[in-house]
């Protein structure tokens, strides 16, 4: 008796033996998730005397964390099965509904091996369970690495249902597959690696061959990968950015290059975007032409290896266009002045030419002589306001050095407007003002401040002159970021919209007694404290202009 029991036990270990090394050779040799389960579970009955097992994959490929209850943490969508009947149908459908038998439930819940010798008694609600006369049913969970892949459910002799020896094996068998199934999923993220890796070649090779810039690849400061624009000049540019030295980089940008340069290898940077000269070797050229280029540049991982991606595009036809525009608006502005200077001087000279040909007719006719000093000094008169308009221009033109001092513009601001504020009442217009008690000193010319203020001033009176509407002006003080805010604001007509993109320039104005030079004046100061002058439309009507004055001077 005792021989035979040691004879079935060797019959078992055999049995154990050829089935592991069957197992671990499908793993090895399929690559298919839905074959290897089928071909574990024939394996199972036919090589390890189970009645059936079947096999159950999660649809993901894995189930990560602890069961919740949730039929969205369950979802299988792989089954396979051996040695099942019709019946199984039913509990694939049961599964595919998300409900699960209780062998499988408690896989999903727990790492321990679910074991039965009474299916019948114990699972009464399953499906199978009328299967299992004489039968014990063991369930495991397909874990690797904290990772739960699926379970296993294997039907057995009732006698080996409890058996420990027999449990272990079946974890055994278990973690082969789950193993399997894990190397199954590297394989898949390696071929899908693979598959992008190749892509990307194919489209940054694609990118690079039909790129119009000259794109670069530099490592250890040497250039181990180019490829010349489509553009003829980038054939001359393949060498421009060549460290260490940048030798082809004009020689009054090379120190900013390198500098750059630097800074992007020591992570100071994350890119560079310039634009610099650089003098192309040609051939066919004996002095070479200082060109310009634009670069743009970033750190990458280039086979392996930290390298600096260049892409570098010949700008020098956009920079002499730029350059072309720059001249064309200053000859149009210098137009626009000049005409404004030769329409203010002609009123005045028309003006002297009358009064000679007046004062030629008196004197011809030997007439009053006190008609005489009368036209005199007419031609006095229009002889100053000739030397007055000289003088705005040369003012406006080369204006002198603001003497800086740090001050409180409320105290100057104050002073202004009291000797405003007599003069616009009479005219009918009410002045609010509100200085801010808060705002901190700054850098400023107060008199010149003074004269901006009082010309904004000056200028909303005279537009709201005819305005049949609420006269009104507003002049506020208060501190917005680093910046010291005056505004002047006034309920008047406002700037037409076709003037309002004029109203700084030379000798633009919509009075027929002005010369237009005010405003630009007060623009020229405020640009000269570094700060801004900018005009905006109320919504009520009306214009406002807002003066930002920087806190902190500037030099330069």
């Amino acid at each position: 008796m005792e021989k035979d029991l040691k004879i079935k036990k060797i019959e078992r270990l055999n049995l154990v033996l050829r089935t592991i090394r069957d197992v671990g050779r499908l793993l090895i040799s399929e690559n298919n998730r839905e074959k290897l389960i089928k071909g574990i579970c024939n394996i199972l009955v036919e090589k390890r005397g189970y009645y059936n097992a079947w096999i159950g994959l999660f649809s993901s490929g894995k189930f990560s964390g602890n069961f919740s209850g949730k039929a969205s943490d369950k979802i299988i969508d792989l089954i396979a099965d051996s040695g099942m009947d019709i019946r199984f149908d039913d509990v694939k459908k049961n599964i595919e509904n998300q409900i699960f038998t209780r062998c499988v439930e408690h896989t999903l819940v727990s790492k321990e091996v679910f074991s039965t010798d009474d299916p019948i008694k114990e699972c009464a609600d399953c499906l199978l369970s009328e299967n299992y006369s004489h039968r014990g049913a063991l369930a495991v969970r397909l874990e690797y690495e904290e990772t739960n892949y699926g379970f296993m459910v294997v039907s057995i002799p009732k006698e080996l249902a409890l058996d420990e020896t027999e449990k272990n094996i079946v974890k055994e068998i278990s973690n082969d597959i789950a193993f399997g199934l894990y190397r199954l999923e590297l394989e898949e993220k390696r071929k899908f690696a693979e598959q992008d890796r190749k892509q990307s070649q194919v489209r940054f090779k694609t990118l690079i061959e039909n790129s119009l810039n000259c794109i670069s690849i530099i490592q250890n400061h040497k250039i181990v990968y180019k490829k010349a624009g489509l553009r003829k000049i980038h054939g001359l540019m393949t060498d421009v950015f060549q460290p260490p030295g940048f030798l082809d980089v004009y020689v009054d940008d090379r120190a900013r290059i390198k500098k750059l340069y630097i800074e992007l290898l020591s992570n100071k940077i994350k890119h560079i975007q310039t634009d610099f000269r650089y003098s192309p070797f040609d051939e066919d050229k004996a002095d070479p032409e200082i060109r310009w280029a634009f670069l743009s540049a970033t750190k990458i991982n280039y086979l392996g290896v930290e390298s600096v991606l260049t892409n570098i595009m010949d700008i020098t036809d956009s920079k002499e266009g730029e350059d072309f525009l720059r001249i064309q608006d200053k000859m149009t502005s210098l137009g626009r002045v000049t005409a404004g200077i030769a329409h203010e001087i002609r009123n005045p000279l028309s003006g002297i030419y009358i009064y000679l040909k007046a004062l030629k007719k008196i004197y011809n006719q030997m007439g009053d002589i006190t008609k005489v000093v009368s036209i005199i000094d007419k031609i006095e008169l229009a002889s100053y306001k000739i030397e007055s308009i000289i003088k705005r221009v040369m003012d406006f033109s080369k204006p002198s050095q603001p003497q800086f001092i740090m001050t409180n513009l409320n105290d100057y601001i104050d002073e202004v407007t009291k000797l405003t504020s007599v003069t616009l009442r009479k005219s009918g217009i009410r002045f609010e003002k509100y200085l801010d008690p808060n705002i901190p000193k700054c850098f400023a010319e107060p008199h010149l401040i003074e004269q901006v203020i009082l010309n904004l001033i000056t200028n909303a009176a005279e537009a709201m002159k005819e305005f049949q509407g609420e006269k009104l002006i507003i002049l506020k003080t208060f501190k917005k970021d680093n910046n010291v805010v005056i505004s002047v604001r006034d309920t008047g007509p406002g700037i037409p919209l076709s003037g309002q993109s004029k109203i700084f320039d030379p000798f633009y104005t919509t009075k027929s007694n002005s010369s237009g030079i005010g405003l630009s004046i007060c623009h020229r100061i405020i640009l000269d404290h570094g700060g801004a002058l900018k005009f905006h439309t109320t919504k009520n009507g009306g214009a406002r202009f807002i003066i930002e004055l920087p806190i902190e001077h500037k030099e330069g």
